[in-house]
């Protein structure tokens, strides 16, 4: 009987030593956040990797947008996994939680905005998306939007181009103000043989127009500005082509 008193009480010490020291290093990180903040932190604790132990998501505002960080709980001790600029988050709940953080390119009016989304499992952080959407690309978005399979093309001309949407038609000025050709929808321009992944199909007038996610090494910067601006590891391009001069790449 003593001995099991005996071991209850040194597991009770190191869980109380084990919380002492979890507490000591959130005080630490709350007050460099307070020292970088131009306002109050918003906070955010839950186990988002499902390992039964408390994560932190801080948001505070550091300059013009905001700056989020998110700390795992890998074995009491907290490690940074991501710390970046943010205008909004949002975290969906569920059996796997998914962080989707959005920042603004610059300027201010600038329609393209970097999307990230990672998931955590385990200790582990997962990037399950990571592109640059120009704002009005989508004109479908409803839960069918995508394709249940995605596949590959082959672009066929050269310097082919890449939209904000699935139009061909005169924009006015301030509606192509950020894309690569006046009065256009233009936004890329994509290498000759080069593949990208299809993401969603819309049959419009007599064209078939295709949703695609772009590598960046696949666009032509010097003919149009490459609008994946961040240092992003991997981040690519979201926007419609037109499957006139594409072909379907075999597996």
């Amino acid at each position: 009987m003593k001995l099991i008193t005996s071991i209850i009480l040194f597991l009770i010490s190191i869980s109380s030593f084990s919380q002492n020291d979890l507490e000591k290093q959130i005080e630490f990180i709350e007050k460099n956040i307070i020292l970088n903040s131009m306002s109050d932190f918003e906070k955010i604790e839950t186990d988002l990797d499902n390992d039964n132990d408390l994560d932190y998501i801080y948001l505070y505002q550091c300059s013009e947008p905001k700056c989020i960080e998110v700390y795992l709980n890998v074995n009491q001790k907290l490690e940074k996994v991501i710390s970046e600029f943010c205008y909004n988050f949002y975290l969906y709940n569920g059996t796997n939680k998914d962080l989707v953080i959005k920042q603004n390119h610059c300027c201010g009016e600038s329609p393209f905005t970097s999307n990230r989304v990672f998931n955590f499992h385990l200790d582990q952080t997962i990037t399950k998306e990571n592109y640059v959407l120009y704002n009005e690309s989508y004109e479908l978005f409803e839960p069918s939007f995508y394709l249940s399979t995605s596949y590959d093309v082959k672009i066929l001309n050269n310097n082919y181009n890449v939209r904000f949407s699935p139009n061909i038609r005169e924009y006015d000025e301030d509606e192509s103000q950020f894309s690569c050709e006046t009065k256009t929808n233009i936004i890329g321009k994509l290498k000759v043989n080069s593949r990208t992944k299809v993401l969603s199909e819309l049959i419009k007038g007599n064209r078939i127009w295709l949703f695609v996610e772009i590598e960046s090494e696949n666009l032509n910067d010097t003919e149009c500005h490459n609008p994946i601006d961040y240092d992003f590891k991997g981040q690519k391009l979201r926007g419609w082509i037109s499957n006139k001069f594409v072909s379907k790449s075999k597996n």
